[in-house]
């Protein structure tokens, strides 16, 4: 009992004056049931059983401690990036990203312009698809396995969703793919020079991945149903009643395409990147009915790049624009933040100019 009691003030100490503070409601809580069942345990003789609740009990107070430590943690992460990181941190960071990002699709496929429109267009200026996607494409190291998350999802976001133990290790296998890669690699190695040393372990930055792009939340008004997630929102589309959200991956809106389930309209504006690709603003409707009347999508960059892009702003710059870089050509991500099970998670995030 008293090694358990030394243990956890030495957890607060550590770990600074709000973990101290919740050890010590937790105790005030527990405490006068510790001290009571022992001394009634004692009084039958009862003694094992007495040293077995006390250690049992001990260990709900410091798996409380422990967990409230961690929710703390995440949230002073965040503060942390946010109040160290420079507007010149971002645009050096941005250009690493770019320039390690190998899987870079952009010179395999075609993109077919076609006519100008705009949001209030209801003109279809595009005959044919936007993007031509060769099979090897599909069969890339890391977008093979972004692609195999696709079929987890419902896009309304009022329809439960239960993730399966497949669907779980599809996540894993995408987090632990992307952590490989360049642009990724530079977000974790920024973030850790930035004094977020726990990101040094690998496991750490499997939960922080995860914790941040799969986390399960409410999008609808009601509350009720944790049916949509940010890697669902930005990656793929959801539908809240005729309003089209998120929709902001090529690669996402290709499928689309091949499967007839969206009909590109034209585009809007583009920006260029020299041989890497180029961010697009377009219109399109999806399903035959649903008008989407101002995507933002990069187009032939990777999956990890653009993840890797959207975590920095949005971890750095949270619901403000996040100026970036490439090759002297500026960007902007935009990225809006929902709270969920009291946490600060990715709403959207997507790329302007």
């Amino acid at each position: 009992m008293k090694l358990a009691i030394v243990f956890l003030v030495c957890v607060a100490a550590s770990r600074g004056d709000d973990i101290a503070s919740a050890a010590g409601q937790i105790f005030n809580q527990i405490l006068p049931n510790l001290i009571g069942n022992q001394l009634q345990n004692q009084a039958q003789g009862n003694q094992g059983n007495s040293a077995t609740n006390t250690l049992q009990q001990v260990g709900t107070v410091i798996g409380g401690v422990v967990d409230y430590a961690k929710k703390k943690s995440y949230e002073d992460l965040l503060k942390q990036v946010q109040d160290s990181t420079t507007d010149e941190d971002l645009l050096r960071v941005s250009e690493e990203m770019f320039n390690a990002d190998i899987n870079n699709a952009f010179n395999y496929i075609q993109v077919n312009l076609q006519g100008k429109t705009s949001p209030m267009s209801k003109n279809d200026e595009a005959q044919s698809n936007l993007l031509s996607v060769p099979e090897n494409v599909w069969s890339g190291p890391t977008i093979r396995p972004f692609v195999a998350l696709f079929d987890n999802y419902h896009k309304n976001v009022i329809r439960p969703e239960f993730v399966t133990p497949n669907e779980e290790t599809e996540q894993t296998t995408f987090i632990n793919t992307i952590l490989a890669t360049g642009p990724i690699r530079s977000l974790m190695t920024f973030l850790t020079s930035k004094g977020l040393t726990q990101l040094n372990e690998y496991p750490e930055q499997v939960e922080l991945l995860k914790k941040i792009w799969f986390t399960k939340y409410a999008r609808h008004w009601t509350g009720l149903c944790k049916c949509s997630c940010a890697f669902e929102n930005v990656f793929m589309a959801e539908l809240k009643g005729n309003e089209v959200l998120g929709l902001h991956s090529w690669l996402f809106f290709a499928k689309r395409e091949q499967d007839h389930k969206a009909n590109y309209l034209g585009y809007i504006n583009k920006l260029d990147f020299p041989g890497k690709g180029m961010i697009l603003k377009q219109h399109s409707v999806l399903s035959e009915t649903k008008d989407a009347p101002e995507i933002n999508m990069f187009v032939g960059t990777s999956p990890e790049l653009e993840m890797a892009l959207y975590t920095l702003c949005w971890m750095s710059r949270p619901d403000r624009p996040c100026r970036l870089r490439f090759s002297n050509v500026p960007f902007t991500i935009q990225t809006k933040t929902i709270r969920a099970e009291n946490l600060p998670l990715i709403d959207t995030a997507y790329p302007v100019f």
